[in-house]
């Protein structure tokens, strides 16, 4: 009796494999088989799955992949139900909404603002529409502002009133160098009044008046008190350098007068006289250097009523002036004793030892002492300044009278 080994099975379905079709036996290459699946079969399967056959859908229409109704940009206030956007349950399927790519989006994809544009026109759009500087704050801006030139200042004043605003803010105004420039009637007053500390004029040439009557930027009633010399504008400067300017000495007064709390004054090769001094005494009293080196109209009267008002000066400079032995008398007589710098070079004969001795004498805190080119000092000066100990810088060029063995 032969037994059977192998199992009993019951009997296999007809395989809807296709043998008809190549099997591939490459044994270098994973086995792989076609399947030919029957539509009856492979619609049974499909409805066992619970899904549908994508080859047997007809795609929808193009005009209803991307209805006009959805590409609208809606908003909560639109009259536009979802309802009427997708429609009923019982009109069929609802249409299948893609996107399109970048590469074939048209200019006509969207509606912005009324008007159809592409995402990119709408994007520069929305970044051209949004001011950045309106973002900062004020400090922020001043900050930038700073490293522009006065003339670009001026130009960025003209883009909008908080710009205005915050170019002539006087942190952006606290020094200038205006040197070698023309001012006609009224533009040096207009910048003196932006708030400026330090401002350097030299070898510029200014017109008068300084400061204009604007009635634009002034009331009526004040610009009369202005006119009348009822009232006068004052500034902020502190450091003023004036040097070689072609200025005439009413224009002087003008701009000396508007700066009261004058600290450092340079008048280097100006034409001064008793007004200009006396205005300088009287408006700018914490004065506390002064350079009137190379100046013509220095005379006695000019120089008590400069230096009676001016008890806190410490550096004057009178070189070259053509000092007379009248005036040199009213320097000594009146000369501030916290005095600390003094140049007297180029006096010439005028300049004496008795002066120089008077001088050591009324300025104990003087450090430096300057001169030069008085042949009429001698020897005996050197008894006084031993006695003074404070000096420690002198200059002696040009003086002959002196010898050199008194000097070792």
């Amino acid at each position: 009796m032969e037994l059977n080994t192998t199992p009993e099975v019951d009997e296999m379905p007809s395989s809807p494999i296709d043998a008809s079709e190549p099997v591939n036996c490459d044994p270098t290459q994973p086995p792989t088989m076609l399947w030919n699946i029957k539509a009856t079969d492979k619609s049974a399967i499909y409805d066992d799955l619970g899904v549908n056959d994508l080859e047997g859908i007809k795609a929808p229409p193009k005009s209803l992949r991307h209805p006009p109704q959805l590409r609208h940009h809606t908003t909560p206030t639109d009259n536009v139900t979802l309802t009427q956007q997708l429609g009923n349950p019982g009109d069929g399927p609802i249409p299948v909404l893609t996107t399109p790519s970048s590469s074939t989006r048209s200019d006509t994809d969207h509606i912005h603002n009324g008007t159809s544009c592409s995402c990119k026109r709408r994007l520069l759009d929305e970044i051209n529409s949004t001011d950045s500087f309106a973002c900062l704050a004020d400090e922020i801006l001043l900050h930038i502002l700073k490293w522009l030139p006065l003339t670009k200042l001026s130009h960025c004043s003209r883009v909008c009133k908080r710009w205005y605003r915050l170019a002539f803010d006087e942190l952006l105004w606290r020094r200038i160098d205006l040197s070698s420039k023309q001012f006609f009637a009224g533009i040096l007053g207009n910048i003196l009044q932006r708030g400026p500390v330090a401002v350097k004029l030299s070898r510029a040439k200014i017109e008068e008046p300084v400061f204009s009557l604007n009635y634009r930027h002034k009331a009526k009633k004040q610009c009369n008190k202005l006119r009348n010399g009822k009232q006068s504008i004052t500034t902020k400067v502190q450091y003023l350098d004036l040097s070689a300017c072609d200025v005439s000495t009413s224009t002087l007064q003008e701009i000396i007068k508007s700066c009261p709390p004058l600290r450092k004054l340079s008048l280097e090769s100006c034409m001064v006289n008793v007004s200009v001094l006396t205005c300088v005494g009287q408006k700018a009293q914490e004065l506390e250097e002064l350079n009137l080196s190379m100046c013509e109209g220095v005379i006695d009267y000019g120089m008590m009523q400069l230096l009676v008002n001016t008890p806190n000066l410490t550096s004057l400079n009178l070189a070259w002036t053509s000092l007379n032995k009248q005036t040199l008398t009213t320097l000594t007589d009146n000369i501030p004793t916290n005095l600390e710098k003094l140049n007297l070079s180029g006096c010439g004969r005028n300049l004496e030892d008795n002066t120089v001795d008077q001088i050591l004498h009324k300025c104990p805190k003087l450090r430096e002492l300057d001169i030069s080119d008085s042949p009429s000092v001698s020897e005996a000066i050197f008894s006084s300044l031993v006695n003074h100990g404070n000096i420690q810088y002198l200059a002696l060029n040009r003086c002959y009278s002196l010898h050199y063995s008194y000097l070792e």
